[in-house]
């Protein structure tokens, strides 16, 4: 039941990336997977069930969690570099689903809504992150909200350049992009 499912989703996404989440059918998704109309509406129920799945599927959570249980040394740029590698990594696993959601314009909501809430538990964990190097005086004193969201929306810049450019706009490679974001965000952050 698995292989179906994921060779489903791999075939929406790739039809949907291709032409567009409302251009694309059931039908045209059954066909591209080889199987029946019937499976995908029972695996799935709908197309939007369908994209639902797969950000569940290609969630980068999971890893994430592990990232802040298990790898971080409270060391401010080892950390950073481990979380800004693990982010470009996870994006780039889920550049389909970010090409389907910005190629509909934001018309499809519900998408939105399920990948807004995948960041907000990122932003979390970086939130929380923050407060805890500031609690242990590894890093300055700041809003941590807004230090999280700035380091995130740094990376996100980076990756939806590469992905809607592809690569074309960019002038850095992303080994020497992490360093550079890495050291001025820590210099702005080292305890005086």
């Amino acid at each position: 039941m698995q292989e179906t499912n994921d060779r489903v989703i791999t075939a929406a996404l790739d039809l949907m990336q291709q032409y567009g989440f409302k251009s694309v059918t059931i039908k045209d998704i059954a066909l591209a997977a080889g199987v029946s109309e019937m499976t995908v509406y029972r695996h799935f129920k709908t197309k939007l069930g369908l994209l639902e799945a797969a950000v569940q599927k290609f969630s980068y959570i999971p890893a994430f969690q592990h990232v802040f249980e298990k790898e971080i040394t409270w060391n401010l740029e080892k950390d950073l570099t481990l979380i800004a590698e693990s982010y470009l990594l996870n994006m780039g696993k889920n550049k389909p689903l970010y090409l389907i959601a910005v190629q509909d314009g934001g018309r499809v909501t519900e998408l939105f809504g399920s990948i807004l809430k995948h960041i907000e538990e990122l932003l979390r964990y970086l939130t929380d992150y923050f407060q805890t190097m500031q609690h242990k005086n590894l890093m300055a004193k700041g809003d941590a909200d807004s230090q999280a969201y700035v380091f995130l929306t740094a990376l996100y810049g980076f990756f939806s350049s590469s992905a809607l450019a592809g690569g074309r706009f960019q002038k850095v490679a992303k080994d020497a992009f992490i360093k550079q974001m890495i050291a001025g965000f820590c210099n702005g952050l080292k305890n005086e």
